[in-house]
């Protein structure tokens, strides 16, 4: 009996759990994922400059010396979005990723929580060498 009590307790407490988490507002941590380039605001609009040869060091260019600011550009849905934190960016600069944030719609900002880069198995492949085992008979 105090056994089947116990087992009770603690499914209504699961319960109670699993029903929180599914609440709205449950998190004061509403944070939305975003992917795609780390570009600029000027190379956002198709700029680039012929004499520097990598994406890259014109995106870093384009943002040290035009005072250009750093975007997050999806190519699927063609939109760019300013991102309010512009020292994470720096180190993704022509990169595809994965943004974490809050949407302002009004401002049309990511405020930025933090950002990581975009694995894919294209990107795995291009960058090493992967080696299957062998099955011993």
């Amino acid at each position: 009996m105090k056994v089947a009590a116990i087992g009770m307790v603690g499914l209504l407490m699961m319960g109670a759990g699993l029903a929180a988490q599914n609440a709205s507002g449950f998190s004061g941590r509403n944070y939305e994922v975003f992917i795609g380039q780390i570009t600029d605001s000027i190379c956002a609009e198709e700029h680039h400059i012929d004499a520097i040869k990598s994406q890259k060091n014109c995106i870093l260019t384009c943002v040290r010396s035009d005072g250009a600011q750093f975007v997050l550009s999806n190519s699927k849905t063609k939109r760019n979005y300013k991102l309010d934190d512009q020292r994470q960016p720096e180190v993704f600069a022509g990169q595809e990723v994965i943004v974490t944030g809050s949407y302002d719609k009004d401002a049309n900002v990511i405020h930025v929580v933090g950002i990581r880069p975009l694995i894919t198995y294209a990107n795995l492949s291009d960058t090493a060498s992967f080696h299957r085992p062998r099955l011993l008979r």
